[in-house]
C-alpha cells in the first residue's frame, strides 16, 4: 500500500468516526426528504405546485449536504491540522503534506457522491420521489455544483489559521447562502431581489440547475456559467493563498 493510499485510508477512518459528518451525510438529507414529503403531501396546493416541490425537495436536500461539507467540515478539518502543526510535521516526513489535502478532497467528494445516491434511492423507494428527468443535465449540475462549493471551502481552509476561525468563516457564508440560494424557500416564493442575488451564488446556482434537471430541462446558461466561474476562480485563489503552516 502506497503512502498516499494509506493516508487516505487513515483519514477515511477518522472521518467516519466523526458523528457530525455521518449526520450531515446520511441523517440530514433523509430527514429533509421525510419532512418535506409529509408537508407537500398534506398540503392543499394545486398539482403544478406539488410537481414543482417534487423537484425542489431532493435538489434542496442534495445541495444542502454539499454546502455543509464544503463550508463546514472540509475547511474546519484542514484548519485544525494547520493549527495543531500536523501539516508542518508532515512536511519533514516522506509524505508530502499536499497528499493530506488530496486525501481530504477525495474523502469529501466520495461523501458527496454517497449522499447524492442516498437521496435518490431513499427518495424513490420510501417517498416515491421522482428521479431526475435529464440524467446528463443532473450529472453536469452535480459536478459543477460540487466543484464550485468545495472550491469556496478550500479558500476558507487556505486562509483560516485555526479551526474556530474556519468554523466562523464557514457559518458566516452558510446562512446567507441558504437564504439567498433558495434553500429555505423555493426560488419562486422569494422576493425578486433576493431571487436575483441567489442566481449568482454557488448554492443558488447549483440548486436551480439541479431542479431544472429534475424537471427534464437543461440548466440555464446563467447558472452553469456562475458555477464554472466560481469553481475556477476560487480554486485558483485557494492554490495561491494556501499555507501549510
Amino acid at each position: 500500500m502506497s503512502g498516499r493510499t494509506k493516508l487516505t485510508y487513515v483519514e477515511s477512518k477518522l472521518f467516519l468516526r466523526d458523528p457530525t459528518a455521518v449526520f450531515f451525510v446520511i441523517a440530514l438529507p433523509i430527514m429533509l426528504l421525510a419532512i418535506f414529503h409529509f408537508v407537500t403531501t398534506k398540503s392543499d396546493d394545486d398539482a403544478a405546485t406539488k410537481a414543482s416541490m417534487a423537484a425542489f425537495v431532493p435538489a434542496m436536500a442534495m445541495s444542502l449536504c454539499l454546502t455543509m461539507l464544503a463550508l463546514n467540515l472540509l475547511p474546519t478539518t484542514l484548519a485544525t491540522y494547520r493549527e495543531k502543526g500536523i501539516l508542518r510535521r508532515m512536511a519533514a516526513s516522506p509524505i508530502h503534506p499536499g497528499n493530506l489535502l488530496l486525501a481530504q478532497l477525495f474523502i469529501n467528494l466520495v461523501t458527496a457522491a454517497v449522499s447524492a445516491v442516498l437521496v435518490l434511492i431513499v427518495g424513490r423507494t420510501a417517498f416515491d420521489t421522482k428521479l431526475p428527468g435529464d440524467v446528463p443535465a443532473f450529472l453536469v449540475s452535480f459536478v459543477l455544483g460540487t466543484w464550485a462549493l468545495f472550491s469556496i471551502g478550500l479558500v476558507i481552509a487556505a486562509v483560516a489559521p485555526s479551526s474556530k476561525s474556519a468554523t466562523a468563516m464557514g457559518l458566516s457564508l452558510l446562512f446567507p447562502s441558504l437564504f439567498f440560494g433558495g434553500a429555505f424557500l423555493p426560488k419562486e416564493d422569494l422576493p425578486e431581489t433576493v431571487s436575483t442575488i441567489g442566481d449568482y451564488t454557488p448554492l443558488g446556482a447549483a440548486l436551480q440547475a439541479l431542479r431544472d434537471s429534475w424537471e427534464n430541462q437543461w440548466p440555464q446558461t446563467l447558472h452553469l456559467t456562475v458555477l464554472g466561474v466560481i469553481a475556477v476562480a476560487a480554486t485558483a485563489a485557494a492554490a495561491k493563498l494556501f499555507r501549510w503552516e
